[in-house]
């Protein structure tokens, strides 16, 4: 019998770990491990392939640190982000976009 092994990045230790986000006037909590977009959408924030592929949904970070779930495909410069595929692993301020 084979077994085939899928290596995915360890969130044990962070399991339920929030961190505080910023934008604006707007600050909330949100959950490390999930993709950081599902929080920004409510907030105006939008994607069209949620993977990583067509950078729509691209931030400039203030302040802090993510990690990529998956790595971005779209070219980011540094100080960008794409929400849809990364989580924070600190408090994070990112750009305001209202206008």
């Amino acid at each position: 019998m084979r077994s085939i092994t899928t290596i995915w990045p360890d969130l044990s230790s962070n399991v339920n770990k929030r961190h505080r986000i910023n934008q604006g006037r707007d600050t909330w909590a949100h959950t490390e491990g999930e993709p950081l977009l599902a929080s920004l959408t409510p907030r105006g924030h939008y994607s069209e392939c949620r993977q990583g592929y067509c950078s729509a949904c691209k931030t400039q970070l203030l302040s802090g640190e993510v990690r990529y779930l998956t790595p971005p495909m779209a070219y980011v410069r540094r100080g960008e982000i794409l929400p849809c595929c990364c989580t924070p692993l600190t408090d994070l301020v990112l750009a305001d976009i209202t206008p």
